[in-house]
């Protein structure tokens, strides 16, 4: 519920709220000392605490205009708010408090939601209470919609590009350390060979330690992955990550076959390895 309050003969735009729940829905606010939790505490926006040089633990007294002849009612500043946004120029407090001074317990002016979806399904949601009788004009906060969406769609094309990224790397990296175990397994492969055992044979030893390889990396990979994938959603978003368990094993199939591409330039050179020359005279 919004409305004015007297300071010192000056209005101010109060908005009374359930601070838990509004807080939940404005994960961006960001609190210089602590969210009120009596009734006679409340938050002051950064604009306004600079404008009256409002502080933490400051006793702040208002009234309501049609009783501006009253004696104000005193309130303590719990925090200062800093949004970036209209709220830093309001003073927040309960609903219960707020219904002190106007009389009006129980009423409310908006109903506030948090809905997970991107901008042009809240778009469709909101259409549809509009177009409907229940009297409500549904508006989306599109400071926050637009934002978040922007930001998941950045975030979206940097992992794709930096997975690419990634992906070559690891070939790259692989073709290199296949390379290098050739070269040091040459006398253990020329011996084999010497042996009675055909290259082909051998070839499919080094492939399939490459995919036992794959699938321990990527299931090494895809837990990590999904850690520091909630971890930066708690952080970032302030929401709990919806894990889709079949992205494991998808990913640990892609490890697999990223292993097997990078070992297929090494293990060709298996067929050219000459026991003769790799044994001498042993």
């Amino acid at each position: 519920q919004y409305t004015n309050l007297l300071y010192n003969m000056q209005g101010l735009t109060v908005m009374g709220t359930t601070l838990d729940d509004a807080h939940a829905v404005r994960p961006y606010w960001e609190i210089d000392g602590e969210l009120p939790t009596a009734a006679d505490e409340i938050l002051v926006g950064e604009n306004l605490a600079e404008t009256y040089r409002f502080a933490v633990g400051k006793k702040v007294g208002l009234t309501e205009p049609t009783k501006a002849e009253g004696t104000a009612k005193q309130l303590t500043v719990s925090g200062i708010l800093r949004t970036g946004g209209a709220e830093d120029d309001l003073v927040v407090m309960s609903l219960d408090t707020l219904s002190e001074f106007t009389g009006t317990a129980g009423e409310f002016s908006i109903i506030e939601y948090s809905i997970s979806g991107d901008a042009t399904t809240l778009s469709s949601l909101a259409e549809a209470v509009n177009s409907s009788d229940s009297g409500m004009d549904a508006e989306v906060v599109r400071r926050i919609s637009q934002t978040q969406t922007g930001i998941t769609q950045t975030l979206q094309t940097l992992i794709w590009i930096v997975s690419v990224i990634i992906i070559l790397l690891t070939l790259i990296s692989i073709t290199a350390t296949l390379n290098a175990v050739v070269s040091e397994r040459s006398r253990e492969i020329g011996l084999k060979k010497a042996l009675g055992a055909l290259s082909k044979e051998i070839t499919r030893e080094f492939i399939g330690e490459s995919v036992l390889l794959g699938l321990l990396g990527g299931l090494v990979g895809a837990g990590a992955g999904i850690w520091i994938a909630d971890f930066i959603s708690q952080r970032a978003f302030a929401v709990q990550l919806d894990v889709n368990w079949w992205v494991v094993p998808l990913t640990m199939i892609c490890s697999v076959i990223i292993a097997v591409v990078g070992s297929l330039l090494p293990v060709r050179r298996i067929s050219k390895i000459n026991p003769v020359d790799v044994l001498g005279g042993e």
